[in-house]
C-alpha cells in the first residue's frame, strides 16, 4: 500500500494536454497500483528537466522528441534498461531515445504529425499535394508560418525532404522555404492565434499539427482540413523522460511502462489526438474520416529524421530562418 511519500509528480503543458495525460494514463496507472500521480501544468517541461531541483520534485515529463535528444546530450536525464519497461518491445526501435550508452532515457507514448492545415472554403486538398505547392505564388498573402525556432527543425526540413534533401542535407529546402516566407500573410505566435487565423479564413493554408486540426474537428469546426503532401509528413513525436537522479526510481520505471500500453495510448489518442507509438495498438476509430488517410498508409510516408542532427546544427539554422524572414519582401 502505497502512501504520499510514494507520490509521483509529472510534468506537462497546460491545458487539454494534462486533462488526458491525467485520465488517460495517471488514474488509470494509480488504479491498478495504488502509486498516486500528480500531474503539474507547465509552461516550459524541458525547462523543469533542466532546473537542479528537478530530480527532487518531478518524477516524469512529456517534452517533444527534439528537447528529449538535447537533454540526453548534455546527460540530464535518467537512464533505464530495457529490462525495466516490458513494453518498450512493443514501441519501433527507431523512435526510442538512448544516450551514448545505450540506456533508455526517452521513449514516446505518442506522436502527432506535421503536415499542411487549410480552409477548406479558400483550398482543397489537391492543391498541397505537395509540399512545394506552398511556394506557388498563387498564395502570397494568403499562408502562414510558425517562428523561426520551429520552422528550422520542422518547415525547412520537410521542404528539404520534398526536393531530395533530409534532416542532414537542407540545402535543397531553402530556396522553397524563401517562397513560401515570401506568400506568407503573417508569422503565427500561438497556436490559439494560428486556430484563428485558419477558422476564419484570414489565410488559407499553413504547415501545422495533426493534434490541432483533432482538436478543432471535435470542437465542431468545420472548414479546416489536413493535406497529406506526397512527399510526406513529419512525424513528431513527445517523449516521456525521467531527470538525472529521480527519486522513487522503481516506481517511477513502472509509470513510464505503463504509458508504453496499448490500452492507455489508445485513449489518450481518443481524447487528445495524439497517435499511438505501441505498434499492437489500434487507432481511434474516426482516424481515417478526420485525415482522409489510413493508419496503415500514414505510416508508409510519415518521417521520422535523424534528429541528433537537427539538435546539433539547431542555432546555426533557425539564425538562418530569422535572417530569411527579415529580409523576406512582404
Amino acid at each position: 500500500q502505497a502512501n504520499a511519500a510514494d507520490e509521483l509528480v509529472h510534468a506537462t503543458w497546460g491545458g487539454g494536454g494534462a486533462a488526458t495525460t491525467r485520465t488517460a494514463y495517471a488514474e488509470p496507472f494509480t488504479a491498478a497500483t495504488k502509486i498516486p500521480v500528480k500531474i503539474a501544468e507547465v509552461p516550459n517541461t524541458a525547462g523543469v528537466i533542466r532546473s537542479p531541483a528537478a530530480a527532487s520534485q518531478y518524477s516524469t515529463a512529456t517534452v517533444t522528441y527534439f528537447e528529449a535528444v538535447a537533454l540526453a546530450k548534455q546527460g540530464l536525464l535518467e537512464p533505464f534498461d530495457d529490462k525495466e519497461l516490458p513494453h518498450l518491445a512493443e514501441i519501433p526501435d527507431n523512435i526510442i531515445v538512448r544516450d551514448k550508452n545505450n540506456k533508455v532515457v526517452g521513449v514516446p507514448s505518442y506522436f502527432g504529425f506535421y503536415g499542411i492545415a487549410y480552409n477548406s472554403d479558400l483550398a482543397k486538398r489537391e492543391d498541397f499535394a505537395s509540399w512545394n505547392n506552398l511556394g506557388d505564388p498563387k498564395w502570397k498573402g494568403k499562408l502562414s508560418i510558425t517562428r523561426p525556432v520551429y520552422a528550422a527543425p520542422y518547415d525547412l526540413v520537410m521542404l528539404a525532404r520534398a526536393n531530395g534533401g533530409s534532416a542532414d542535407d537542407i540545402k535543397p529546402g531553402l530556396p522553397i522555404l524563401e517562397k513560401v516566407i515570401a506568400n506568407t500573410l503573417t508569422t503565427y505566435t500561438s497556436l490559439a492565434h494560428m486556430n484563428t487565423l485558419l477558422t476564419r479564413g484570414e489565410v488559407a493554408a499553413v504547415p501545422f499539427y495533426s493534434t490541432r486540426v483533432w482538436h478543432l474537428k471535435r470542437e465542431g469546426v468545420k472548414n479546416v482540413e489536413m493535406a497529406i503532401p506526397k512527399e510526406g509528413v513529419l512525424m513528431l513525436a513527445y517523449a516521456t523522460v525521467s531527470p538525472k537522479g529521480v527519486k522513487n526510481r522503481a516506481n517511477t520505471a513502472k509509470f513510464i511502462d505503463f504509458q508504453l500500453r496499448a490500452e492507455p495510448q489508445v485513449k489518450a489518442a481518443t481524447l487528445g489526438g495524439g497517435l499511438p507509438t505501441n505498434k499492437t495498438a489500434k487507432w481511434p476509430a474516426d482516424f481515417q474520416e478526420t485525415f482522409g488517410i489510413t493508419q496503415e498508409d500514414l505510416m508508409k510516408v510519415v518521417y521520422a529524421p535523424d534528429w541528433s542532427k537537427i539538435v546539433e546544427e539547431n542555432e546555426e539554422r533557425v539564425n538562418m530562418v530569422e535572417k530569411m524572414m527579415a529580409n523576406a519582401p512582404r
